[in-house]
């Protein structure tokens, strides 16, 4: 897999209940698009920041995370909320073994972090566990290749010690693969017109930061946590 550079493109929804998840997922239409269920899998990601939280207070979310048999480094930087569709830029980079501590970024972004950080060293903050079960949508006239993908999430937050999660909840995410962004908001639209989706105004990285260290950590980070965590998981 090679480093990927993009702006990521996404709706978030909030759903009240697993059962409304399952309803998704049966569904073989939405409007004018056809859903093509594509596998189920499941998603173990440590957040790093130094003690003083260095990375947040700038507005940058970075992510381990474990997949397929395999690690990667994701950065995430704080973007823009249009309604409920999120843009912000991120670079993911492919590991070739599983990380160690104290971390050390990829040489493609060690020179944008260690500005940031200044040698202080990376420290687990927050741990996040994702079933996701992962839907193709099809345009109509393009059946090519999928505009979207649709991500139906049971997550469950927990700190860095511990296995007792401190927050468990259901999400949908609908992000851009190809095409306007027209299709994200139509998309997200569908889905709130046939099921009790609220927009989610926070990433599962904000979500999990204000459970696990609490108000006074996000009046000292001011509003850049926030704003970094209005994008993907």
């Amino acid at each position: 897999m090679q480093s990927k550079a993009l702006l990521e493109i996404e709706a978030k929804l909030l759903a009240p209940r697993e059962s409304d998840l399952r309803a998704i997922a049966r569904l073989e239409r939405i409007g004018d698009y056809r859903l093509r269920p594509r596998d189920a899998v499941r998603l173990y990601s440590v957040y790093l920041d130094t003690l003083d939280f260095d990375l947040a207070r700038h507005g940058v979310a970075l992510r381990l995370r474990r997949h397929a048999g395999g690690w990667e480094m994701t950065a995430k930087w704080g973007g823009r909320v249009a309604g409920v569709v999120h843009e912000r830029p991120e670079l993911t980079v492919p590991l070739a073994a599983a990380p160690r501590l104290p971390f050390r970024p990829d040489r493609k972004l060690q020179p944008q972090l260690d500005r940031l950080i200044a040698g202080r060293a990376l420290v687990p903050i927050l741990v996040t566990h994702i079933y996701r079960r992962r839907i193709d949508v099809i345009a109509a006239g393009v059946e090519k290749a999928p505009v979207a993908e649709l991500a139906l999430d049971r997550v469950r937050l927990r700190p860095p010690q511990g296995r007792t999660p401190v927050v468990k909840y259901c999400e949908v995410e609908i992000e851009r693969l190809r095409g306007p962004r027209r299709h994200v908001l139509l998309i997200a639209q569908l889905l709130r017109q046939h099921f009790s989706l609220q927009p989610s105004t926070e990433s599962k990285f904000a979500r999990g930061v204000t459970a696990l260290y609490g108000a006074d950590l996000s009046a000292r980070l001011g509003h850049r946590v926030h704003r970094l965590g209005r994008g993907r998981a």
